[in-house]
């Protein structure tokens, strides 16, 4: 089989991977609007699926390079796959994450509505989706608007942390749910770094620069 024919393969088998990923985080979400335990469950049971997806990747990556032994282009292209599908696969952890609390969430009362969490998820899942689809298509200018919207999920979980500790502070019956949301922020904000990762990727691989950290230096 010939570089570019297995390449194009591998690239389908990551749009694969990442649209499970980006279903995954969907569906943590809307369980977590919903407190919906049966769709949280689900989200748990499809992680494994993704999981096998990141493996077969690698392995196809590490493949191509022992067997064609690719350069310039071809090679940052395979590494920035080898690099991105790690991140999905770590975004398709921190949904796993955020139904799990649901479950936990789901045995008391809502302590709020969550504004602030919507807010964060929205702009995440925009993250995601454009993160993808800069790397694909290869769009550095898509990929800096990415990296640049992380500056937005650290406020805006600054900003929840902080009202989470008042209502913590209000009233000790709070607390446990409180850290329960404080933990799926957590989460939100994590899959956007990794988001942030795949976007860095798509500079590398249309590039050939390595913008990783620069941002977070200028911050």
């Amino acid at each position: 089989m010939k570089l570019h024919q297995e390449l194009e393969e591998t690239k389908s088998l990551v749009l694969k991977m990442a649209g499970a990923v980006k279903e995954a985080v969907e569906k943590a979400i809307d369980c977590m609007n919903r407190h919906d335990t049966d769709l949280a469950s689900e989200v748990i049971k499809a992680d494994d699926n993704i999981d096998s997806m990141e493996v077969e990747v690698e392995r196809r990556c590490i493949r191509m390079v022992a067997l064609y032994q690719p350069e310039a282009i071809d090679l940052r292209l395979i590494m920035g796959i080898y690099k991105a599908v790690s991140d999905l696969e770590r975004i398709g952890d921190e949904a796993e994450n955020v139904a799990n609390r649901v479950i936990l969430l789901a045995q008391e009362p809502p302590l709020k509505p969550y504004v602030n969490l919507n807010l964060m998820s929205a702009n995440v899942k925009s993250m995601i989706e454009d993160s993808v689809l800069s790397f694909f298509q290869r769009d550095t200018a898509l990929a800096r608007k990415v990296i640049e919207k992380d500056a937005i999920i650290n406020e805006l979980y600054v900003q929840l942390q902080r009202e989470l500790i008042t209502y913590m502070l209000e009233d000790v019956r709070n607390i446990k749910r409180s850290i329960h949301l404080s933990f799926i922020a957590k989460n939100l904000e994590r899959m956007a770094d990794h988001a942030t990762n795949i976007a860095e990727m798509a500079i590398y691989w249309s590039e050939g620069e390595v913008v990783k950290h620069q941002h977070k230096d200028q911050d």
